[in-house]
């Protein structure tokens, strides 16, 4: 039951042309040899093919693919409270020694939202809880304008910074209520860790992705490119509303059609989105916001920004930055695509000259 119901989630997500997700045991017969392993990881899903075999087979790949997820989340999860960033948001204002790694996560992150405006910002944990998408769970009622103004108070990227001192990376907050989540780019730090390894292990060929975020490289099993699915927003267990070839390149997804509540009194969907120049979720039409970058860490938050920005802002951002973005809004009750040329060509799946 667990396989089939990964399968339903990533059916939309991942498109390989195989038969490892359902299908007879006569068409499984006849699927081109791959090595295929699905999980959870994160909070999510995970799913990775590897083309011909692997090394150790599927226990093997397993393996490392979750030994390298774990490493990830024991660094960033904000539910492990053991984890480098949960032991940074319990402490003080006295700075705490983290990995290079970790530094250098917060300090790319940062990057990426300077060039859309600020519209992702780490310290928003407290809104995210406030609204109850974090750890703490679900309000039970929608907070208040006081109440969101108040935490605001603590918000922003001038409350923390990352120093070095005699090459260690130190993170320090400037009030003690000042909470870091990076649960936005954790799928994307996932896809990254593993792509790395599998390319030190020189594997030809893979594809793997984590709920919304996907790398891959080579071709799939059939020799053809990998086909990795936009989800359709009115139908996430069903066909893709769109399929892209990423041509090698990390692609990544922000939707705010899975993870919401509906306020009981008045009937108002509140997205997990939160927009951090006025602390409440987003409130606009876009319900999906796809880009395609190097690597996955950019991409994931990149999404993420630009869904807060909403769909004309993103296209507009991704024409003056020749970044590939895809939208999907919402038009009287019905998904709209829309996509910049940049994105163009990776909507091209056909196969290559001579094959």
């Amino acid at each position: 039951m667990l396989k089939k119901g990964i399968c339903a989630l990533l059916s939309a997500a991942v498109l390989m042309g195989l038969s490892g997700c359902g299908g007879d045991s006569a068409s499984a017969d006849k699927a081109p040899q791959a090595v295929r392993v699905t999980g959870q990881t994160m909070g999510t899903f995970y799913q990775l093919t590897v083309p011909g075999s692997y090394p150790g087979g599927s226990r093997q790949l397993q393996q490392d693919a979750e030994q390298r997820f774990n490493q990830i989340s024991s660094i960033i999860s904000t539910f492990d409270k053991n984890s480098e960033l949960s032991r940074f948001n319990q402490r003080d204002t006295k700075p705490l020694q983290i990995s290079t790694y970790l530094a250098h996560v917060i300090e790319e992150v940062n990057r990426q939202s300077l060039r859309i405006g600020g519209a992702v910002e780490l310290s928003v944990g407290p809104l995210v809880n406030l609204w109850g998408f974090g750890p703490d769970g679900r309000p039970e009622k929608v907070p208040t304008a006081d109440e969101i103004a108040a935490v605001r108070e603590y918000v922003g990227r001038d409350k923390y910074a990352v120093t070095y001192i005699g090459g260690a990376a130190f993170l320090e907050k400037k009030d003690p209520r000042v909470q870091l989540d990076l649960s936005t780019v954790g799928e994307g730090l996932g896809v990254d860790e593993l792509a790395a390894f599998l390319d030190e292990q020189r594997i030809p060929s893979y594809l793997v992705s984590i709920a919304g975020a996907s790398r891959s490289r080579g071709v799939n099993p059939e020799g053809r490119p990998w086909r990795v699915g936009i989800v359709n927003p009115v139908d996430p267990d069903g066909q893709p509303f769109a399929v892209v070839c990423p041509q090698g390149m990390a692609m990544s997804t922000s939707g705010s059609y899975r993870n919401y509540f509906v306020d009981e009194k008045t009937g108002k969907r509140f997205s997990h989105i939160i927009d951090p120049a006025t602390g409440q979720p987003v409130d606009h039409h876009t319900v999906s916001v796809t880009v395609i970058a190097r690597n996955a860490l950019i991409t994931d938050t990149l999404d993420t920004g630009l869904m807060v920005l909403g769909a004309d802002q993103a296209l507009a951002w991704g024409d003056s930055q020749e970044t590939p973005v895809y939208v999907i809004e919402m038009q009287d009750g019905k998904p709209v695509g829309r996509y910049n040329r940049y994105f163009e060509p990776y909507l091209k799946c056909d196969l290559p000259e001579g094959r």
